[in-house]
């Protein structure tokens, strides 16, 4: 019932902002490639993807056939034809595109936390503003970056340019197909992931399995926002060309997130040493298999068709059934609170789960179990207490609905419980659901909420209201 309310309550200030709005008429880097609209790759509203747009990145950012046709800008050529006859007596030659491979993102956004004792609205102005890039460089390499140029942390100082997300790809033609095979290397949030936060729909909250750490033993939370280290991935399409099989496996350095979960500021004990290098010797290695029955092909199925008119192409009925794992190596605080003391490596953790995803009709349906299980190398003190085993069961579902291709509800159920030696924390949900509305292809207002049960720690937000807009440029 709160979760009602509160968005009627939005929706009297959001309507009139919706009239208000001014029209945005730039496009991001593919879409300019191309020169199509930005629903031809993403899930009704961007940044989700669609069955296609899943295929377009699974093939090096290239239409899944005859990509040569499509592109509507010219590429620049470095170097003839005539150079891969020759070679190796000749360097192999490459395409840039004619204008520059770059995009911007921007977000503002009105905040409303009833429960904030220091304040309980807040206007973030530009909340955020992102550059996006990527692009191909010849038939067989791809790349891709995100790099925030500005980003609002509620203070006039702070915000600080970092390199988000960047990574090349490597797809080579095999048995005269794209896709079977891929390398990647760089920057990257790894497919391991239950459900990847960059393209998730739902602004107001991030899923938990991206940013639940494992307190006291570790603030490693592995998924999210990014993992540096290499990727191979690929798949095939099943029968008749319809959904198929896609794979993935890495070797990480395992980094820690600066998102995770410490409620006592013991990350600030941590010794800085020489950033050139991970402060403990392991890396982490992970793996992940889906199988997708119906469907568009998981590597694209038939020609793509060109059209003026509007497509339902968010509909694709299909069940995908997906298992991971992720193992790791990560730090550890022993008496956490008290006389914290840094182990730079010791927690020896698994994250592993089980995930399907149904579409029907204008519906898509997503469901996970992850599991948590840290195991520590000695055992972590509180109050007196010591134990050295951190498990945590995860379940999450979500739903999204494509009410008109311009209105797109969902909304997301989390259940975290944990079982912790010491230091437990009582079992919790969150709730969270927004409300799309695409005023442009390029430009989108979202109203949402968010809540949290009365078991919920410090740190999981339990009661938000938000309201926002989004441009890509």
């Amino acid at each position: 019932m709160k979760l009602l309310i509160g968005f009627v309550l939005m929706s009297f200030i959001l309507v009139p902002a919706i009239f208000l709005s001014k029209s945005a008429n730039a496009i991001p880097v593919f879409a300019r490639k191309y020169q199509t609209s930005c629903p031809t790759c993403h899930w009704a509203t961007f940044p989700g993807l669609n069955p296609f747009g899943k295929a377009f990145k699974d093939n090096g950012y290239r239409f899944p056939e005859d990509d040569e046709v499509y592109v509507k800008e010219t590429p620049v050529a470095f170097g003839g034809e005539a150079w891969k006859r020759v070679f190796p007596k000749a360097v192999w030659p490459s395409t840039i595109t004619p204008v520059p491979p770059v995009a911007l993102m921007i977000e503002s956004n009105f905040f409303v936390n009833p429960k904030n004792d220091s304040g309980k609205t807040a206007f973030d102005g530009i909340g955020a503003l992102e550059l996006l890039m990527g692009g191909t460089l010849g038939e067989s390499l791809s790349w891709f970056g995100a790099a925030p140029l500005y980003e609002n942390e509620g203070s006039a100082v702070g915000s600080e340019t970092h390199v988000e997300r960047l990574f090349f790809v490597y797809s080579p033609t095999l048995f005269d197909k794209k896709g079977l095979f891929n390398v990647e290397v760089g920057r990257f949030e790894p497919r391991a992931t239950p459900r990847s936060q960059h393209l998730s729909i739902i602004g107001t909250t991030r899923y938990l399995f991206s940013t639940w750490s494992t307190p006291p033993a570790s603030n490693f939370t592995a998924f999210f926002p990014f993992q540096n280290g290499v990727e191979f991935f690929g798949g095939m399409n099943g029968p008749k060309g319809n959904g198929g099989l896609m794979w993935a496996a890495g070797v990480v350095n395992g980094e820690r997130s600066g998102d995770a979960f410490d409620p006592d500021g013991l990350a600030d004990s941590i010794p800085e040493g020489d950033s050139t290098f991970d402060m403990n010797n392991s890396k982490d290695y992970y793996a992940r298999v889906s199988y997708k029955i119906g469907g568009m092909g998981v590597l694209g199925g038939g020609k793509v068709e060109e059209s003026d008119k509007p497509t339902e192409n968010w509909q694709d009925n299909s069940l995908t059934l997906s298992g991971f794992f992720y193992r790791g190596n990560a730090g550890f605080f022993n008496e956490p609170g008290v006389e914290a003391t840094w182990h730079p490596s010791g927690n020896n953790f698994w994250r592993y789960g089980a995930e399907a995803e149904y579409s029907w009709w204008n519906f898509n349906l997503f469901g996970a179990a992850t599991y948590f299980r840290d195991n520590t190398s000695s055992d972590v003190t509180i109050g007196g207490e010591s134990g050295d085993n951190f498990d945590a069961d995860l379940y999450t579902a979500e739903l999204r609905w494509v009410a008109l291709p311009w209105v797109i509800p969902a909304v997301r159920f989390e259940n975290m419980n944990p079982s912790y030696d010491v230091g437990d924390i009582d079992s919790f949900s969150t709730y969270s659901a927004d409300i799309t509305v695409l005023i442009r292809a390029n430009v989108k207002f979202t109203v949402g909420a968010a809540f949290a049960d009365g078991n919920a720690p410090s740190g999981v937000d339990d009661e938000t209201y938000q309201m926002g807009v989004k441009i890509g440029l």
